[in-house]
């Protein structure tokens, strides 16, 4: 197989990739309940969307802040409100990877799959997240769509990164924890691989992903042997 006709995996990296559970603890050293950590992580990409739907975008700090704001409106933390907007933000920007992803991505790099990531959250913060959990080295583009014209899943943000990685969405698999960015790619073009650590029932009104799979191990060991026909 030459480089060019390698297929390319595109990771989600919020909630995929990275450990989003650490952040309850984030809210509870703010005095408030740790789930309101979903509360906060959900709103954020609700405001997203909703821009997307319009063609616009805002850099997820920009929304993530603004939603923690009137959180904190409702649910007073025991401090200065604008330091506890930071206390979020530095908390989303020290978040590990998933305990699978990182013997998960060695193993997809010696296969010729090229890797890239695509995430709805800041390049920065995406590539803090591979370097800390160990597997940058392996990812060929880590894009935020801060670059793109609005965020997943619109189709404009994945036929853009398909631009940079200069393949068609049909040859490449966009893998995620979310059947919404699943929903979105699926109707790009892409193939689709759910991350489905929690053993989650598969929403009924989404398109169904060609791969289901625990966790990274799980995708590098199932990719290895074909299964969704993407080898060239």
């Amino acid at each position: 197989m030459t480089a060019d006709q390698r297929p390319v995996l595109v990771f989600d990296v919020n909630e995929t990739l990275s450990d989003t559970g650490p952040l309850h603890g984030v809210f509870e050293e703010l005095g408030l309940p740790g789930p309101l950590a979903q509360t906060w992580l959900s709103g954020v990409l609700r405001e997203g969307f909703a821009l997307a739907v319009h063609g616009e975008s805002q850099p997820f700090a920009v929304l993530g802040e603004a939603v923690a704001r009137s959180l904190f409106a409702v649910h007073a933390p025991d401090r200065d409100v604008e330091e506890a907007v930071r206390h979020v933000r530095e908390g989303m920007q020290r978040l590990p990877v998933h305990p699978d992803v990182a013997p998960g991505i060695e193993a997809l790099a010696g296969t010729g799959f090229r890797i890239v990531a695509l995430t709805n959250g800041s390049e920065a913060t995406a590539e803090g997240l591979l370097e800390r959990g160990g597997v940058r080295q392996h990812f060929e583009h880590v894009l935020s769509v801060d670059d793109a014209p609005c965020w997943k899943p619109a189709p404009e943000a994945y036929a853009w990164a398909s631009g940079v990685w200069g393949l068609p969405l049909e040859r490449a698999l966009m893998i995620a924890a979310n059947p919404w960015d699943l929903h979105g790619a699926a109707r790009a073009g892409m193939r689709t691989a759910w991350m489905d650590r929690h053993g989650a029932p598969w929403p009924g009104y989404a398109r169904t992903p060609d791969l289901r799979v625990s966790g990274v191990r799980e995708l590098a060991a199932r990719l290895c042997g074909d299964v969704v026909g993407l080898r060239a």
